[in-house]
């Protein structure tokens, strides 16, 4: 059982993939949806990512999805 609050972290690289595969399989491990950050159009390059600024700053247990 796990206890705590569920945060999940969703990225895509471009603006033309899609979020819902990775947004549904967090909602299936049991994250609200109002809990699940995401960023689109970030490559590995682009470090800024405001969606993975604002997860950290809640506490909780984050759910990597790859």
């Amino acid at each position: 059982m796990t206890t705590g609050t569920l945060i999940g972290y969703a990225r895509v690289s471009t603006d033309a993939q899609d979020l819902t595969a990775q947004r549904d399989a967090l909602s299936t491990l049991g994250v609200p949806q109002e809990r699940i950050y995401s960023d689109r159009g970030m490559t590995g390059t682009y470090r800024e990512r405001p969606g993975s600024e604002r997860l950290w700053r809640p506490a909780g247990k984050a759910t990597p999805w790859s």
